[in-house]
């Protein structure tokens, strides 16, 4: 009689759940959660497939028969044999095609891949309806090449490296990838890259750098854009922290906004402070070696949510925003120690 009586409220605890979350949830996450615009008619391609399937016996000419199909990979002069021989020998490398091979295994198919994008596009579409977005969408294995983003976007398509998210693969240890950064390899962090890259492509403005507190604020209307761009990204992966790093950021906020306001820091523009607060690395030396890196943007990144939660501000208006010391000032942050 027991389970017959509990599971006539089930529907009530649902809903009673479902309406206790959500009025938990901070008030600038409210505003993000449900704007979705129109699903967007993705075409994806896998031009891995393609070149690591190529006949060495007869490359330049096959590469000549897809050149109209893959042109973001294949835009150059294939009748340059110095062309074809450097794209011939990194098929041929073994390090490529031991990423391919576990491209392959980790991506069988591009579901991930496609519905990443697709949310991040809808929300994207939500925002800004008269931008239209590339809806060709390719992937493929870079090398890992740390020259160029793990994520492309170009007039007409947008690349995917699958090479960069192999979830911490031991083949970054091989080709000697920092930790700190192999930590960052999921395919959650698909939809952050692309996000990253939208924002730098159609919604950045120039910003001269100047003192600590605007780069923060600039950091922070970066990283709040990812966020409305996929909402239900962790915090883990929008600031590339582990959980224990995490968890010591927001331990010790209070603290930390406290030292640089104490020692005059907020408006200070030398190299060692810009430094200390945004640069990469395993750790922030300066405090802790648990302490993450890039503590500005994490601060940063609260400040844009303590205004955006406490303004009826779009998020357009927020990224057009240029008075940065405005946002600051009308943020109403205040961190507990």
């Amino acid at each position: 009689m027991k389970s017959i009586v509990f599971s006539k409220f089930l529907p009530f605890l649902a809903l009673f759940c479902l309406v206790a979350c959500g009025s938990n949830k901070p008030e600038y996450k409210k505003k993000l959660d449900v704007r979705m615009g129109p699903a967007p008619q993705l075409v994806m391609d896998r031009y891995e497939e393609v070149l690591f399937n190529l006949d060495t016996a007869r490359f330049q000419q096959q590469l000549m028969e897809i050149q109209s199909n893959y042109k973001p990979f294949l835009n150059g002069d294939l009748s340059n044999p110095d062309a074809v021989k450097y794209l011939r020998d990194f098929a041929m490398d073994s390090l490529s095609v031991n990423l391919y091979r576990k491209v392959k295994i980790a991506y069988p198919d591009l579901t991930v891949v496609r519905d990443m994008v697709g949310a991040v596009y809808q929300h994207f579409n939500y925002y800004y309806p008269k931008i239209t977005l590339p809806n060709h969408v390719y992937t493929c294995v870079s090398g890992v090449d740390p020259e160029s983003p793990a994520v492309m976007v170009f007039e007409d398509a947008v690349v995917v490296s699958l090479d960069w998210y192999l979830d911490g693969d031991v083949i970054y240890d091989m080709i000697g990838m920092p930790k700190y950064r192999a930590q960052r390899t999921n395919s959650m962090n698909i939809a952050k890259d692309l996000a990253h890259e939208l924002y730098l492509t159609y919604i950045r403005q120039d910003h001269k750098q100047s003192n600590l507190l605007e780069e923060m604020i600039d950091a922070g209307k970066m990283y709040y854009f990812i966020e409305a761009m996929y909402p239900s990204i962790s915090d883990e992966v929008l600031l590339g922290y582990t959980n224990e790093q995490l968890n010591w950021a927001e331990e010790n906020e209070g603290n930390l906004w406290a030292d640089i306001v104490g020692n005059q820091g907020l408006y200070a523009s030398d190299f060692e402070l810009f430094r200390t607060f945004f640069a990469d690395g395993p750790f922030t030396n300066e405090y802790s070696h648990e302490a993450p890196p890039r503590l500005g943007e994490f601060l940063g990144l609260h400040i844009v949510r303590s205004f955006a939660g406490s303004h009826d501000m779009s998020l357009q208006d927020l990224m057009s925003e240029k008075d940065l010391q405005l946002i600051f000032q009308e943020s109403g942050y205040k961190p507990k120690k």
